[in-house]
């Protein structure tokens, strides 16, 4: 199964990432915040190989979301992907020490996007 989770508040942002992913024949859901991200995970423990996760969503950021998912003893093999308009090279590193498997500053460079998920989800 190859389905993909992307969390992201913006609905513009989301729709930009699935147009992206559907050529690649990547299957996604959205979810438009952590809270609901974790309801679908929770639900669905084994039906996604990857959550791409916006840093900046309302309520519990991107951080926290991660932090909830690696805690959880059902979701914590999950592959996670942080995305942020918000980019600087701290950010960066700061994402990649938290524990995500790939940064991705928007808006996203297509073939690097792709060619990493390609990469990582093949492992």
């Amino acid at each position: 199964m190859r389905d993909l989770l992307i969390v992201e508040d913006e609905h513009d942002s989301a729709a930009v990432v699935g147009m992206i992913l559907q050529p690649a024949g990547l299957a996604f859901t959205v979810a438009e915040d952590a809270y609901q991200a974790l309801a679908i995970l929770e639900n669905n423990p084994t039906g996604f190989v990857a959550v791409m996760i916006d840093l900046a969503l309302p309520g519990k950021d991107g951080f926290a979301l991660l932090q909830d998912i690696r805690a959880n003893a059902a979701l914590s093999h999950l592959t996670t992907f942080a995305m942020t308009a918000y980019h600087t090279p701290e950010l960066k590193s700061r994402c990649l020490k938290a524990g995500f498997n790939a940064y991705f500053p928007k808006p996203l460079d297509t073939s690097l996007f792709l060619g990493t998920l390609e990469r990582i989800l093949s492992r």
